[in-house]
Parts: structure tokens; sequence; C-alpha cells
């Protein structure tokens, strides 16, 4: 016999279901017919499918003990705990050096050179206004390197939350395929041959 395998309690359904679909098979209503007494054959089979299970298990223990796995796996990241505030630090940081200070150099700027052009025109006030109209241009330097830069960290802030949902979807899609493989498996390898060989053992064969 086999190893016998070990359902816990969440993946019973799918194991009733898949029975339900085995039990309507051609190969086992072909197998009850030739024992006679179909209706009550179902029954019994399906009874007896249920007292063998850990046993019928065992021959599409493959790809369950994938999704089992790959369930683990998910369930483990679920959870993990997700340090919001620090992502949002981070976010409004980026906010800061991206709209905040552009602000405050852009205007600082313009004041150090209307105030430098203004200063200018006055002959004994070259020097301050040559001194203000250098720290305009290096504040409108500032303003827009902060632009620059904090623009790309928001979008590269923004860019997280969306890569990681993506991420999240490809699991949540293999995972389901790792389902659909193990209740295939169930019906064609597990199932439908255990129940046509109990037709086919039935008293009277």
């Amino acid at each position: 016999m086999h190893k016998p395998l070990r359902l816990p309690q969440q993946d019973r359904a799918d194991f009733e279901t898949a029975l339900g679909r085995a039990l309507a098979a051609p190969q086992v209503r072909e197998a009850l017919r030739g024992a006679g007494g179909e209706a009550r054959g179902v029954e019994s089979l399906r009874r007896a499918a249920r007292e063998d299970a850990e046993f019928v298990l065992a021959a599409a223990a493959p790809e369950y003990e994938r999704y089992a796995a790959l369930r683990a796996d998910a369930d483990a990241v679920a959870r993990l705990p997700v340090d919001e505030p620090e992502r949002e630090r981070a976010s409004g940081w980026w906010g800061v050096l991206g709209v905040v200070v552009p602000i405050i150099a852009g205007a600082a700027a313009v004041i150090f050179l209307l105030l430098g052009f203004a200063l200018n025109l006055v002959e004994d006030l070259a020097v301050p206004a040559h001194a203000l109209v250098e720290a305009g241009w290096v504040a409108a330097a500032v303003a827009a390197v902060s632009l620059l830069v904090g623009g790309l960290g928001l979008l590269g802030a923004a860019a997280r939350p969306a890569e990681t949902a993506a991420e999240e979807a490809d699991g949540a899609g293999e995972l389901l395929r790792a389902r659909d493989a193990w209740r295939v498996a169930l019906v064609e390898r597990a199932l439908v041959p255990y129940l046509v060989a109990q037709a086919n053992a039935a008293p009277g064969q």
C-alpha cells in the first residue's frame, strides 16, 4: 500500500469535490453497471473512498506537496509585518525634497536675483549686488537639482507598491495553478483508479 497522506481540514472540501467528479467518471459508472446496482454502488464507493482517503491521496502526493508548500510560503509572507510608517516617512522625505525644497530655493533665487540686479544699478553697491546675484544662481541650481532628485525618488516610491502587488498576483496565480494540478491528479490518478478497482472487486464479480 502507499504511505498514507493526511489532509488538513481546509482541504477536505476539495477532496469531496474531487470524489464527486470521480464517481461521475465514465470508467467508474461502467464498472458499477458491470457490478449491478449502480445507485447503491455509488454510495458504497463514496464511503470506501472516505475510509481509505489517507491511502488514496498518496497517488497524488507530489502535486499536493507542491501545493501545500506554496500555500505555506504565501501564509508566511502574509504574516510578515509591513512597516507602513517607515514607507510613509520615506515618501514624506522625497516629497519634501521634490516639492518643498524647490519652492523655497526657487523663491530665494528670485528674491536674490531681483535684489542683486537692482543693487547693481547703484555704483557703490556693486560688490553686494554681485554676491546676491551669485547667491541667486546657487539657489536656482539647488531648486533644479532638488526638484529632479525628489521627483525621481517619488516615482521610485510610487513604483515599489506596484511591483509588490505584481509579485503577489504572480504568487497567487501560481498557487491557484498548483491547486488545480492537485485536484486533477486527485481525480485522474488517485480516485478514479481506486473506485474502478473497488467496483470490480464487488461481490459477484
